[in-house]
């Protein structure tokens, strides 16, 4: 009660904001339901319950902080990854499958458009589902600041996504275990999982995020680097924006999301052992978005949300209808297996950290990276494509 109290009080928010995401963590690394729902999941629902009992602030700058600095800084530290060469290498057949997913994602969320035409900024909302629902919530949020789309709207959008993700896996585990799917497609990774004995005494979350070797040189490079891509970006969008330049131009490459990005993915694919080596950024990067996650809980309004919620659920389901469709669909003339049809799914609809996360749950240790290598390309390419298909719908 003190904490919401006193908005001002900015060493209790951030204390309170701290616990939680060090809390989401250690529970999807000890306790079975929170490896299930993720630790995503927890952390924003678990500030919606403190805020609306008022044990947080539904205001404050701490969460401007965290979206306005923290938010931009944890994009590229969770790009280093993105080499373009080792991606299309290391992913297989996933690669070209990720593709059909989203073009299942794309689809949906056109039709949706068209469905709601008559909606204020619809396009805007497109351009936000076709980027959560290739890359990720940050391609969301990156969406949203580019086609100015409503707060309380972007909330609404980003907690329905989560919360799908959440829905999403547990469906998914359920199409993994059931008899109809694995008699239509392999299922080498499931049967390799159920045949091997595990170290049974620590979850596959907890094994995955093992104690790694980390210097105080690695820490000032991984930060530095970001820092660097961080400010060189804001800098470029904003002379970008104050040129006459198309609106197209602008939304492409003056939004500091998109040119994050960009920067990002150039740097790693012309050097990639430089970027390879920046130790401390995957780990760096998922805490600072759990932060993301516990500020996008505090900051919702329920009531606006139950308002929308129509809107925002005809979209996932279309989205969602034809993303896995297609993706079954693809996955079969491929001849995928089961494992890498749901890597797809989840990779596209839930982004790197849910698919990487299922992979991990679910002890396919062999998909784990091809699973995070296309989710991050879904990153890279999600604003992107969204921006095409806001522009699309703009003409209905």
């Amino acid at each position: 009660i003190y904490v919401a109290n006193c908005s001002d009080n900015l060493w209790m928010t951030w204390m309170v904001v701290i616990l939680v995401a060090s809390f989401a963590i250690f529970a999807e690394q000890k306790w079975k339901w929170a490896a299930r729902v993720s630790s995503a999941v927890v952390c924003i629902f678990g500030t919606v319950i403190l805020a609306n009992l008022k044990i947080l602030p539904t205001t404050s700058s701490t969460y401007d902080v965290i979206n306005n600095y923290i938010l931009p800084l944890s994009i590229p530290l969770l790009l280093f990854k993105s080499d373009i060469k080792k991606i299309y290498k290391e992913s297989g057949k996933s690669f070209v499958l990720f593709h059909v997913a989203s073009l299942g994602t794309f689809i949906g969320a056109i039709i949706a458009g068209f469905i709601f035409r008559d909606v204020s900024n619809v396009n805007g909302v497109v351009a936000m589902e076709v980027g959560a629902h290739i890359g990720g919530t940050v391609n969301l949020i990156a969406m949203a600041n580019t086609f100015n789309v409503d707060t309380n709207f972007t909330n609404a959008a980003a907690i329905a996504a989560n919360f799908l993700v959440m829905v999403l896996m547990l469906v998914l585990t359920q199409i993994s275990e059931m008899k109809f799917f694995r008699n239509k497609f392999p299922h080498p990774h499931i049967d390799e999982i159920e045949n091997s004995n595990t170290d049974k005494t620590k979850s596959l979350a907890e094994q995955y995020w093992k104690p790694k070797e980390i210097s105080l040189l690695d820490l000032a490079l991984t930060l530095g680097t970001t820092f660097v891509i961080t400010a060189i970006s804001q800098s470029l969008c904003g002379i970008i924006n104050n040129t006459s330049a198309p609106d197209i131009i602008k939304q492409l490459f003056g939004n500091i999301y998109l040119m994050m990005t960009l920067l990002t993915v150039l740097g790693c694919t012309l050097f990639p052992k430089f970027f390879s080596n920046l130790r401390g950024a995957e780990e760096m990067g998922n805490y600072m978005i759990m932060l993301f996650f516990v500020a996008l809980g505090a900051t919702a309004n329920l009531a606006d949300i139950a308002k929308l919620g129509s809107i925002i659920l005809v979209f996932i389901l279309l989205i969602v209808i034809f993303n896995i469709g297609l993706t079954l669909l693809g996955g079969k003339l491929l001849k995928c297996s089961l494992e890498e049809i749901i890597g797809c799914i989840n990779a596209t609809i839930g982004g790197p950290t849910s698919a990487a996360a299922f992979s991990i749950n679910r002890g396919w240790s062999k998909l784990i990276v091809p699973s995070l290598l296309v989710g991050l390309w879904g990153y890279v390419i999600g604003n992107y494509i969204g921006v095409i298909a806001a522009n699309l719908v703009s003409m209905f």
